[in-house]
């Protein structure tokens, strides 16, 4: 007869249960396990084996005094025993006599001293997934283990495989919000590597965009001043992404950094001094594709140099070209390696794009990728810098539909301006001369960093003043005029001056565009076209003021 009955024995189950949902570790599960085993089953003794997924050995737990004060537990090997029979068959064995069964493991019994009879052994399952063993030993009061001690053991196995699956989802769920934080720390220390979103230089500013397939990536870029007059900017992609990737960039970036100052006269040279070093830098095989520039505002010249990159694209102010250079070994391959330039001269408007192979090598739903083509078909003309590189990500973006993004995508716009054109221009108000009253705005609109479309509208508006000041001020006969232009307070500022007899400013107020007769539409437009148009009348002359906000520099979404 048994010492407690069917509801003492369920009692008991419940009981484990709620101790088995307060356990936060494998180590106080299984004390629990071992404990409420023998309570649960009244038996001489209970095992828990655990599988080391490693070695494919079952690790023995034991309530036997002996095992426990063991310093290491002891294993069972692949298969071995009655134990190692259930957790490969998933199924439950309830031997009467363990010492006559030829699967009984002899050598567990032999350096525990407990001899074996009666052995109830179960699989702990988790869908098809065996998690480890149960055993329980010598059963009291009877002598064997009957069909209501293997339902109970069950329900008790089943409340084990409950608690085992909580602890692991806990577990991972630890060791990913480890790995998030160790993500958000590469990324923070890898920003601090990369240009800002804007770099402005008194001859030109760059623009950089980054969007890494995963939290970190392999994509880095520099721009870096070279003395005063010259810059050096290039975008990379390090192969490989997440954080071996972001490290190698960060490597690679201080190189680069700690060796610009011996930058002279040729990038290929520098590029091949460089190439040795991050070989010897970078592991695991790693290399690093690259395109450079280097920008000199005083010869007005611009050196390329690619290395496994995509060539740059440019703006010569009509469309965007891609240029045909020299392509080199991706850095880090061969220290011996030899790097050459092309070299094309600077203009003032001009613009040259850098981007790496997440832009065109991107696909659709369908698997079309976007292409080299379409890219270069999606940058507009006449929009400012920060415009452009927003319609370009917009058209990619709306390529790719949501496709996962598979490679990191980077962008790197180099907007020149070079040295800003002679601040005054002295000249005779004639027809003949206002060509180069145009020509002089528009060198300043341009470089102020509008784009064509306000830059025509700008000169288009001071044509109308030096028109008026000639037919009005000078009654079509030529005299002296002064354009002077200059950026300041965030603001193009032009100051044409005549020495015509002084107008009354209420005079050219100019007249309502619904007036609809010839003439008198010039002081519209530039107030159309202008944000503060002021005439002063001088002793000697008249003053106009033209203000224009300069463009922004928005940050581009992206």
């Amino acid at each position: 007869m048994l010492s407690k009955g069917p509801v003492e024995r369920y009692q008991a189950l419940l009981d484990a249960a709620r101790c088995f949902s307060r356990a936060m570790d494998s180590a106080a599960l299984i004390d629990e396990i071992l404990r409420r085993a023998k309570e649960v089953m009244h038996a001489g003794a209970c095992s828990f084996l655990l599988p080391d997924a490693r070695t494919g050995e079952l690790i023995l737990h034991s309530t036997d005094p002996w095992m426990v004060n063991l310093p290491q537990p002891l294993r069972v090997p692949p298969g071995a025993g009655i134990a190692g029979a259930v957790y490969q068959s998933k199924r439950p064995i309830n031997l009467k006599d363990a010492q006559t069964d030829p699967r009984h493991y002899i050598n567990v019994s032999n350096r525990v001293g407990i001899l074996t009879r009666a052995l109830l052994t179960i699989p702990l399952l988790d869908g098809a997934a065996c998690l480890g063993v149960l055993q329980a030993l010598n059963p009291q009061e009877r002598e064997s283990f009957n069909a209501e001690d293997e339902e109970i053991f069950e329900g008790f196995g089943g409340l084990i495989v409950n608690a085992l699956v909580r602890l692991e989802a806990q577990r991972r769920e630890i060791e990913q919000a480890a790995a998030r934080q160790q993500l958000l720390l590469a990324k923070e220390i890898q920003d601090t590597f990369l240009p800002p979103t804007l770099s402005q230089f008194p001859f030109c500013e760059v623009y950089h965009r980054q969007l890494p397939a995963q939290m970190v990536g392999g994509d880095f870029g520099f721009v870096q001043p070279v003395g005063t007059s010259r810059l050096l900017l290039g975008l990379g992609d390090v192969c490989g992404k997440g954080i071996p990737a972001a490290l190698t960039m960060a490597r690679a970036t201080a190189v680069i950094e700690a060796l610009t100052h011996q930058l002279q006269a040729d990038l290929g040279e520098w590029v091949t001094k460089l190439n040795p070093l991050l070989t010897r830098e970078l592991k695991a095989g790693r290399f690093i594709s690259m395109v450079m520039l280097l920008a000199d505002v005083d010869k007005r010249t611009l050196q390329i140099c690619t290395a496994g990159q995509f060539p740059p694209l440019y703006f010569d102010g009509q469309k965007w070209k891609s240029c045909a250079v020299r392509n080199h070994l991706p850095l880090g391959i061969s220290p011996t390696a030899k790097y050459v330039v092309a070299q094309v001269e600077l203009r003032p408007g001009d613009s040259w794009l850098l981007f790496t192979d997440g832009f065109p090598e991107t696909r659709n739903h369908q698997g079309e990728e976007y292409s080299l083509e379409r890219f270069a078909a999606s940058l507009p003309v006449g929009l400012t810098a920060a415009e452009t590189l927003s319609a370009a990500y917009q058209a990619w973006d709306n390529y790719r539909d949501s496709t996962p993004q598979h490679d990191d995508a980077s962008l790197l716009l180099l907007a020149w301006r070079g040295q800003p054109p002679a601040p005054e221009l002295h000249t005779t108000c004639s027809p003949a001369n206002l060509v180069g009253v145009r020509h002089f705005v528009e060198q300043w609109a341009h470089f102020a960093g509008f784009g064509d479309t306000v830059v025509g509208q700008i000169v288009m508006a001071c044509d109308e003043a030096s028109s008026n000041i000639f037919r009005h001020g000078y009654h079509e006969q030529p005299g002296p005029v002064r354009v002077r232009v200059e950026t300041a307070d965030k603001a193009l500022i032009i100051q044409i001056t005549d020495e015509a007899a002084p107008v009354n400013a209420e005079d050219i107020r100019g007249r309502e565009l619904s007036d609809l007769r010839p003439g008198g539409l010039g002081t519209f437009v530039m107030t159309q076209v202008f944000d503060e148009v002021t005439y002063v009348p001088l002793g000697t002359g008249n003053s106009l003021t033209l203000r224009k906000a300069l463009p922004q520099k928005p940050g581009v979404p992206i």
